[in-house]
């Protein structure tokens, strides 16, 4: 490698010529309906991560889609009044350069990065596989939606509704969003994701 990198506390590379950090691209707000889109500007070949965040806490369920040469996120389902909702949508792309600052490029003469651009800073944050979870995190936060786990709830020994857990965030506290899937007979917790990354929005408002 030439030129100059920066390392974060424990040695790894951060930042270097050598490629593209995931960067915020766009931050908007979208409507809080069911089919709602919010539309990026980031190419549909282009790595995409959202991150949302509500006015209020309510049960919401999002699609990451490609439409129209774009990545975009849709609203799939939602019950409640969750109000504003705020997307941040992160990709390995370069925005135009003002032609000040630092700047990298690489031995293409590409730029890969420069000073104006705010690289993605996610904290990977364990989420129960549990109704009443929630976790404040000591931050104004967004989190990636994701379906992270579904679980029984025992009404009768015969009849155990199941429901599938997908992300949320609302004001410093991410939390379990719950969607009703099917109908058992048996008690039923599972995990598909180990968690979910959050970041602190004070860093991309």
């Amino acid at each position: 490698m030439y030129g100059m990198s920066i390392t974060m506390q424990n040695g790894n590379t951060w930042l270097s010529p050598n490629f593209t950090p995931a960067n915020l691209i766009n931050k908007g707000t979208m409507g809080s309906s069911r089919g709602s889109i919010y539309r990026t500007t980031i190419p549909s070949n282009k790595s995409c991560f959202f991150f949302i965040k509500s006015q209020n806490k309510a049960n919401m369920m999002f699609t990451h889609e490609q439409d129209g040469g774009v990545n975009i996120l849709r609203l799939l389902q939602v019950n409640g009044n969750p109000g504003a909702i705020t997307v941040y949508a992160f990709s390995d792309m370069v925005l135009p350069h003002s032609g000040y600052g630092i700047a990298f490029y690489n031995e293409a003469g590409q730029m890969t990065y420069h000073g104006e651009m705010k690289p993605l800073d996610a904290e990977l944050v364990p989420i129960n596989i549990d109704f009443d979870f929630a976790r404040d995190m000591g931050y104004p936060c967004a989190v990636m939606p994701a379906i992270v786990g579904a679980k029984s709830r025992r009404r009768t020994d015969y009849d155990r509704p199941v429901y599938v857990f997908m992300t949320g965030a609302t004001g410093n506290q991410i939390y379990n969003g719950q969607w009703y899937s099917s109908n058992i007979t048996w008690d039923l917790t599972k995990r598909y994701t180990p968690g979910a990354l959050v970041i602190n929005t004070t860093k991309y408002d």
